[in-house]
């Protein structure tokens, strides 16, 4: 009798397997295995997948969404982020509520095929940017940029002959903090040619170096032989404002140091009101630029707390309002882009936010570099302005069927008609902690 169970379970084993095999190979399942595995949907969207089977398989496949709540009398009854529809051409997902969840698809009830995790998001609204703004960013410690030779004939570099290296971050001397150029310099001038220890963070380490300064003879003062900044100035533009949290972001990408080529940890930093001067306009191969001065008086002032890879992000004291767009906009995340045409806001003259035209050329979803989108510049006048892309519109809101759905970011720097766009949902992952960053900056 056992044997005949065995033999029983085995043929029902080889049969469910083959369906499986025969299941898979199918162009509908092929279809099936290319939906990516993750979803994005907006409370109140779609998404459909169609799959259309052979009568015979049609009612063993479902699609079905994991970990339901209990059906227990003394659990609360709650309705999960997502339901799931059958319907002539397959299936269709539909957001009821934030959160996320696993969706399977299930042969036979048991049997998995495939698992796409499903986020719904709620709409959200944020005044859109396009503001020309001044960002004035000081570093966590002092960067060594270069090698300052001592005495021009038999050039000592007492820093560099210790093991100091371009890109270091000098944070103490001899145990106290140094915050500027200034605290750094005043330091060395007063060791009276004494050994001094030098804490330097070097990625993710602090070191400690000991180096005895030089007196220099043609400017009068100890020296170590390192050109050192604590920050940097230059203008762009802002992306949007979240009048909920206060928060903005802005610029699209990170801030480098131009000489060591390193992101900026930052200390502190504001953002203010510019006015655009003059363009420098672009040429393949010659970046363009927006010549601006910063104007402390303006509407915009804010903190800087972070400087990732998407942007700049912080906080206003006063509320951001846009000249050009009197409502507030709708967000338009990455699976809502299309190519086609879209613009973007900018200020090309003075404090005048414009709109411009650009059409995207492509659009990657999956991508998380900050390079989501291909851009264009198809504007006559802005091209004629700018060339194109230059350096201080990296920021600019990118605007399509009424919804804001990124920024500038980069110049193609042969092509400076074309660059790249940062998704919305990239910008919007770094805003929302925004709170916990500012509260340790707060402590720090």
């Amino acid at each position: 009798m056992n044997n005949n169970n065995n033999n029983i379970r085995s043929a029902i084993g080889i049969l469910l397997a083959f369906l499986f095999l025969s299941l898979c190979f199918t162009p509908q399942m092929q279809t099936l295995f290319t939906i990516p595995g993750h979803q994005k949907l907006v409370v109140g969207e779609t998404s459909s997948i169609d799959i259309s089977l052979p009568n015979t398989l049609d009612d063993k496949l479902e699609l079905v969404v994991a970990g339901l709540p209990s059906t227990s009398v003394f659990a609360a009854p709650e309705d999960p982020p997502v339901k799931v529809n059958r319907n002539e051409f397959g299936y269709e997902i539909v957001a009821l509520r934030p959160g996320t969840v696993d969706v399977k698809l299930k042969l036979l009830g048991h049997i998995p095929i495939r698992s796409i995790k499903v986020e719904s998001v709620p709409t959200r609204r944020v005044v859109p940017g396009g503001h020309s703004i001044g960002v004035a960013l000081q570093s966590k410690g002092i960067m060594v940029v270069g090698y300052a030779p001592i005495d021009e004939r038999d050039k000592f570099y007492p820093a560099k002959d210790q093991g100091v290296q371009i890109g270091d971050l000098i944070m103490e001397v001899n145990g106290q903090s140094v915050y500027t150029e200034t605290d750094l310099a005043k330091i060395i001038d007063k060791s009276s040619n004494k050994k001094l220890t030098l804490s330097v963070k070097r990625k993710d380490k602090i070191i400690e170096v000991p180096i005895e300064p030089i007196f220099c003879s043609e400017t009068q003062r100890n020296r170590i032989g390192l050109f050192v900044r604590d920050g940097v100035v230059g203008v762009g533009t802002l992306s949007f404002w979240d009048p909920q949290t206060h928060g903005f972001a802005a610029l699209g990408h990170v801030i480098i140091d131009a000489d060591t080529r390193q992101g900026i940890d930052v200390l502190q930093g504001k953002i203010m009101s510019a006015s655009v001067q003059t363009i420098k306009p672009a040429r393949p191969g010659r970046p363009g630029e927006k010549i601006g001065v910063f104007n402390e008086d303006g509407p915009i002032e804010g903190n800087i707390i972070k400087n990732s890879y998407f942007g700049l992000y912080g906080t206003t004291d006063n509320d951001v309002k846009n000249s050009i767009s009197e409502y507030t906009m709708e967000v338009g995340y990455a699976h809502q882009i299309e190519e086609g045409k879209a613009e973007i806001l900018t200020v090309v003259n003075g404090d005048d936010i414009e709109r411009f035209e650009i059409e995207i050329e492509r659009v990657y979803p999956q991508r998380q570099n900050g390079k989501g989108m291909i851009i264009k510049v198809t504007d006559p006048r802005l091209l004629s302005l700018t060339g194109g892309i230059v350096q201080g519109m990296s920021g600019s809101p990118i605007i399509q069927n009424s919804r804001i759905v990124g920024a500038v970011t980069h110049v193609f720097l042969n092509d400076p008609e074309r660059g790249y766009g940062v998704f919305m949902d990239n910008m919007l992952s770094e805003i929302e902690d925004i709170g916990q960053a500012e509260q340790k900056i707060s402590t720090n």
